[in-house]
Order: C-alpha cells, then structure tokens, then sequence
C-alpha cells in the first residue's frame, strides 16, 4: 500500500479547505497535502462563466448529487441538494452571491463560548480574504484573493424596478450590506473578477500550487481517518483504483464540508456509539453531536410573467439573442453570462423581530416551475419572467445527517427537517405577504404582466403554506453538522479541535454552530483563513508511533 508522510493533510479542497492549504504552503510551516474527491474541472467554461451555475448543478462531474429523506414538512418532497466536488468546492458551482451575514450572529457565537469568534474579532479576516473597491476602507478589504465586485456595473431594468419597489414598500436602503449596514435593500455583492467566476481554486490554489510545500492530489477520496488511540495520525484514501494512506506528523483537517465531514467522522468510528456499533465501525470515540444541528435556508418563491422581454427567459428561449449575448460575453464580459439569475435582495425585519433582519427577499430575472428541471430550458416558463424568492435569516428548524452503511461511496441520510419548528413557518409566511407587496409597488407594477405562482387566487395562510411546503428547496447552505462550542452537542471547540481527540481538527461550515443569517460562501472562507492562524499557533505534538516506525 502507498504511503505519504507530510506535516497537514487538508481533507477537501472546497471553499475553507482550499483556503487552509494555500496560507499553510504561504507560511513555510511544513509540507502539506490537500486531498480533493472531485476532478480537476475548475478551469472549464460553465464553471469560470457566472451564468454557467445553470448547467453544472445537476452534472456528476461537478457536484455531489446528493438527496434529502422525505421531508415530512414539506409534503414528502425530497429535497435536491448538489454540494461542489472539484477544487473550490461549492465556491466553484454556487451562485457567487458574497454575503458576510449580520455581525450580531457572529457576536452570537461568542456568546455561546466560542471565544475569538466574535464579529470583531472575525473582520481582520473578512477583509484578509477580499478584494473590493466598494465600502469603508474600515470594514472592507482592499488587496485580497477573493474579488468582489456589485451588479450595479451591471444592472437591468427589473433590478432597478425591484429596489425602487422596495423602498417604496418602506424598506431602507443600504450602501453596503457587507459594511456598516446589514439591513436594507440593495444590488447584490458577486465574487467574480472581469466577469468570471472568483472562486477559492482560482484566487488561492493556483497560485500557491507553485509552492513545493504544497501538494494538490484530485479524484482522491478519503475515506476515513487513522487513529492510535485518541490521536489521528493520517488518513485512507482511494485514488485510481488504488487504497492509498497519508500519515501527519502535526495535524489532520477535515474540510470536506458539512455532508461529508459528519460521514467521514463516523466511518472513523467518531460519533454515536450505537450508531456505530450497529454498522460494526469500532468506536473510537463518542461524540453524540456528530451529524446533528443540520440548518439550511429553505428558499421559496413568488413568480410573475413580465411585461416586457428582458429576462433569462426570453433571452435563452431565442438562439439570435443567446448568441447575441455570448458574444458580448466574450468582447466585454458583461451582460446576462456575466451574472447569476439574481441581481438584488433586501434583508428585511419582520414583525416577530423588527430590531433586526430576519428575512431576506431577492429578485432573480427567471421564472419557472422548477431550478433543477430536466426539461429543455431547466424547466423556465416559455414566456418573460421574474421570481421574488424569500428565505428566512435565521431558521429554527434543526435535522441530522448520518450514515447508514459503511460504504464511503454512499450518501449519509440527510434529513434538514425543514419547517419542524412552528416559527420558521410564520416567518416563511410573512415573507412571501412581504414579497407580494414589492410587486404591488407603483415601481414595479408596469413589469407584472400576472403572478403565476401560487396565483392571486391563493391568498389564505392555508393555501399559502401548502404552496411553500410543495415548492420550496435549498439555497445549498447547509451548515452546523460539527458545531463549534461548548455544550454536550458540540463537536469541536473554539480552536477547531475536535473534542476529546488530538491531532485533528474541523474547518469547514459544518462547524458554525447557528446560521450566520447570510449565505454561507464567504463566512466558509472566512474560516479556512482563521483555521490557519490557529494551526500555526499550536505547538507541534511528538511523533506517533507510525511517524517514528517509518523514520527508523
């Protein structure tokens, strides 16, 4: 059996892991080895192109084709839900939307022990990731990897029908929701540099896989870790056919993300015992909140037929103007290629919480029955048309995932439990009355031809939660299934160890312990750049047996 002796082995090359690899290699501090399951696809022409995101999210050779259980909440559906599996992760197939969240949730984390996670503590590392010309020099980054740039040098009628609405709908208007201001309405914030996608494979990998401390391996999937007692001293893998092992000398990472960091914890033998004990998986450590505290924004959406023909729709339903539009693509990377399908959002209190946002509203210029549809078009409506989506901020509802054999090529069962909790369900409502009155504004009225979905005719709490429950799907940000704390759920602490174990860590989303009211792309970043501060400021721990057999 090959074996590989390093100092960190970095388990997923997604958005933190990527991240975590490149500052490691950066610094010097020892050799490390990033191990990725997904194909080296990052440089092709869908991924790198913004409006690309359409054609990957159902493709194997890009994501992780995972499912749901039925959801008993929401009329048994189960839920599609593609995580990235390729360098970058799901920063190389997700809607590029740059969001930091509300900094009183990050405070929140503080509050709950996770000292040093505090929004104040955290901006150093927002503005180390980012590069933006927009906000405060205060609170935003100048000279970063990761590109941010505004839709406003992009705009379109409807989004700027959309803000107008909102602000006549009585919601403010923000500058810049990622600076002094989290609430409000305004044009979305995109990592994308000159049109293009600006993923973590991009602004951090390429770059540092120049380095010789730094080796890169693709279609490398882990399948568990190695342990001599408490200690993980390396990890399993297969690649080409082959069952390949790595040994660290400090430390093994996981960021293989919230879906297959919980599963390779429990394929370990780290987790529920009887869970483990059941799938005849020696327990090597029991850790009850493996695979528990599973959050996702469960977005749903109001739809209309526009007025006039400046959608996705129309311009993907005429060849001349697809053609039109991909050559203005490629002469000045602007235009419709040149972004995702939404443009603009609000976040938005509610009368549950009116301090502070609680619901976030978004305008996307395509309408259609489904976002994963196989039929021609991805299932767009064969007329102009919009979507007001919604999703609340801050969802109550927590599921699990877990596995169920002891094949690493088989997916967990993934159970988000989506609108268990009475108040997600409240919220949701009140989000889509929200949505429907932005519509009704003077702003935006002469762009509503009819509302199409659930339809005008639906208008009682009843109806317009059955309506929810039937269409509603992810905004593919799961998160929590590793939480960071200190109470008996808690799988790691606030240095990202994982309790009660040496040598290993978590650094990925799986290990927030609350939604941070946002999507969830840059706050993953974010932490792939803390997880390296706090590696490197660990004292090396003495060799394991394995490390001194193979240096004998």
């Amino acid at each position: 059996m090959d074996e590989l002796h390093v100092d960190f082995i970095v388990v997923g090359a997604g958005s933190s892991g990527a991240t975590l690899a490149t500052r490691l290699s950066q610094r010097q501090s020892g050799s490390v080895l990033l191990l990725e399951a997904g194909a080296p696809r990052h440089k092709d022409f869908w991924v790198r192109t913004p409006v690309g995101v359409a054609k990957i999210l159902q493709d194997p050779n890009y994501v992780w084709r995972t499912n749901t259980t039925p959801q008993a909440h929401l009329a048994g559906q189960q839920i599609y839900l593609p995580m990235g599996k390729l360098p970058g992760g799901s920063s190389s197939v997700n809607g590029m939307i740059y969001v930091r969240g509300d900094p009183l949730e990050y405070d929140h984390w503080r509050e709950l022990g996770n000292s040093g996670w505090g929004y104040a503590e955290l901006l150093p590392y927002f503005k180390r990731l980012e590069n933006t010309v927009l906000g405060d020099d205060a609170l935003r980054g100048r000279d970063g990897p990761i590109s941010v740039q505004t839709i406003a040098d992009n705009t379109d009628p409807l989004t700027e029908a959309f803000i107008a609405a909102c602000t006549e709908s009585g919601i403010k208007r923000t500058a810049d929701y990622n600076g002094a201001q989290y609430e409000g309405v305004s044009h979305l914030q995109l990592s994308t540099r000159h049109g293009r996608r600006c993923g973590t494979a991009h602004s951090y990998l390429e770059s540092a896989l120049s380095h010789p401390n730094l080796e890169l391996r693709t279609e490398a999937h882990t399948t568990r870790v190695l342990f001599e007692g408490r200690r993980a001293v390396g990890v399993e893998f297969t690649q080409g056919g082959q069952v390949r092992r790595a040994y660290a000398r400090r430390e093994v990472i996981l960021s293989a993300g919230p879906i297959r960091t919980p599963q390779l914890l429990e394929l370990s033998g780290v987790g529920q015992p009887e869970l483990l004990q059941r799938l005849g998986i020696p327990v090597v450590h029991a850790l009850r909140g493996v695979g528990e505290n599973l959050l996702d924004h469960l977005q749903a959406r109001v739809t209309y037929e526009c007025t006039r023909p400046i959608t996705f729709n129309d311009m993907l339903a005429s060849k001349t103007k697809t053609l039109l539009r991909g050559m203005q693509y490629v002469l000045t990377r602007k235009g419709f290629l040149a972004t995702p399908s939404a443009t603009a959002h609000a976040n938005v209190p509610t009368r549950f919480e009116p301090e502070r946002p609680g619901v976030k509203i978004q305008i996307s210029l395509l309408s259609g029955s489904d976002r994963y549809a196989s039929s021609k078009d991805f299932g767009l409506d064969p007329f102009p048309g919009f979507a007001i989506g919604f999703f609340q901020l801050r969802p109550h509802s927590r599921g699990s995932l877990h596995i169920h054999t002891t094949d690493p090529k088989v997916d967990p069962l993934l159970d988000p439990n989506y609108l268990a909790d009475e108040t997600d369900r409240a919220y949701m409502l009140e989000a889509l009355r929200m949505s429907r009155g932005i519509a009704k504004q003077p702003a935006l009225v002469p762009l509503v031809k009819r509302e199409t979905r659930p339809g005008i005719d639906v208008d009682d709490d009843a109806g317009l939660l059955d309506y929810i429950r039937r269409t509603g799907q992810t905004s593919w940000h799961p998160i929590g299934t590793c939480k960071m704390g200190t109470d008996p759920l808690a799988v790691v602490g606030p240095d990202l160890k994982v309790h009660g174990l040496e040598g290993l860590r978590v650094a990925d989303s799986s290990v927030m312990p609350t939604m941070p009211s946002s999507n969830t792309n840059a706050p993953s970043i974010l932490i792939g750049e803390k997880a390296a501060d706090l590696v490197l400021a660990s004292k090396p721990a003495a060799a394991s047996q394995a490390q001194v057999a193979t240096a004998a």
